[in-house]
């Protein structure tokens, strides 16, 4: 499977999401014992924890395995949740190593995303996976919509060369035309690579070109060396980002560059909902500190999990991803959760903030994501 996110590797897990198996196989045993057992159901959880401890992903994943488990241990259908923690490294082979040892143990459970936005992830017919947030499409098409809002008739596109980076630069691209917006430079650069690029010359040839913003689709740290780069070399258009640059190394490789730079989100916690608050006065009493995107997004990631084996009143797979499935509207911490017949999210929010005085500051622009085929929503 391709990562295309900041995180690499990056699931919270139950499963690799096969949806069918024959007789006997390990898959069907799994669901067998799972029936009958009486103890922990497990949820392994593949992160970088050692590389990416700027990252509140623990703390909001302990948060709600703590409130699902409640303070007499109840947790879930009679049993408790626990955490087996796998890290990956930021590695994709290390990545698939660990692919491999879940597969061995829990083939046939259930697969949830809370931070892969690679489209190709729910295309492949499986039942049993789902993810908790948006794709790379999406916000591609919405920050594509917010320069047009603004008036950015001339824009050009800086992108990562990766999966990740030409699905975002498409996305904008095909969603600025439709909006007369004319992209009027395309440029893009290697991964882990900054070093080695010229950017004087790409940058002298867009002064001009007189741009009204520059959209980069690329990941902290490397985009905020880049527009540091840009500013040196007299770009002063404004900066729309992507979402994989919503982190704090961004402003520290980038400082006083990054300002204003503009970066959707799938969470910030001044974008209140009853949940959402509910999440931070707790996050807040436990930690000391206020959430960001990672503990958000492992929080609402466990926490569905955990509402789908109450629905189900079982811990087997099947079950499990059957009510998954029926959800509706299930008010998390990002928004109100829905899942398709892909398992992706249906109408997930996206969010929009600025960098001011060295924060990621809220920035009110409600606009929810259009599906495709409503009008302005692409194919």
């Amino acid at each position: 499977m391709r990562h295309s996110r900041f995180i690499r590797c990056t699931v919270a897990t139950l499963s690799l999401g096969i949806a069918c198996s024959r007789a006997g196989t390990p898959a069907e045993q799994r669901a067998a014992r799972a029936a009958l057992g009486r103890g922990d159901i497990v949820v392994a959880v593949v992160w970088p924890w050692q590389a990416r401890p700027d990252i509140f992903f623990r703390e909001g994943l302990r948060l709600a395995v703590d409130e699902t488990n409640g303070p007499g241990g109840a947790g879930v259908a009679g049993r408790r949740i626990r955490v087996r923690e796998e890290d990956d490294r930021e590695s994709v082979n290390e990545g698939l190593l660990i692919a491999q040892r879940i597969a061995n143990d829990m083939a046939g459970l259930v697969y949830i995303s809370p931070t892969a936005t690679t489209a190709e992830l729910t295309t492949k017919g499986y039942s049993r996976v789902f993810r908790t947030t948006f794709v790379d499409e999406q916000v591609g098409h919405q920050m594509a919509e917010y320069a047009a809002r603004h008036g950015y008739r001339r824009v050009g596109i800086y992108y990562l060369r990766s999966a990740y980076g030409r699905a975002l630069a498409n996305a904008f691209e095909e969603r600025a035309i439709t909006h007369a917006v004319s992209i009027v430079a395309r440029a893009s650069y290697e991964p882990g690579q900054l070093a080695g690029e010229n950017f004087d010359l790409t940058f002298q040839e867009w002064k001009q070109l007189d741009l009204d913003a520059v959209f980069v689709a690329g990941q902290a740290p490397e985009a905020g060396t880049l527009i540091a780069e840009a500013r040196r070399d007299g770009i002063l258009a404004p900066m729309l980002g992507s979402d994989a640059m919503g982190v704090p190394s961004l402003i520290t490789a980038g400082g006083q560059a990054v300002e204003g730079t503009v970066i959707p989100v799938a969470f910030h916690p001044a974008a209140r909902s009853a949940s959402a608050e509910r999440f931070v006065r707790a996050f807040q009493a436990r930690y000391g500190k206020e959430p960001d995107i990672g503990a958000a997004m492992a929080y609402d990631a466990l926490t569905v999990l955990a509402q789908a084996i109450r629905t189900a009143s079982s811990p087997t797979p099947g079950e499990i991803a059957r009510a998954m499935h029926a959800i509706r509207r299930w008010p998390g911490v990002l928004g109100e959760l829905t899942f398709d017949r892909n398992g992706d999210l249906v109408d997930p929010r996206i969010l929009k903030t600025v960098i001011r005085g060295g924060r990621f500051e809220y920035l009110d622009d409600p606009v929810r994501v259009r599906a495709a085929g409503e009008p302005g929503g692409g194919r």
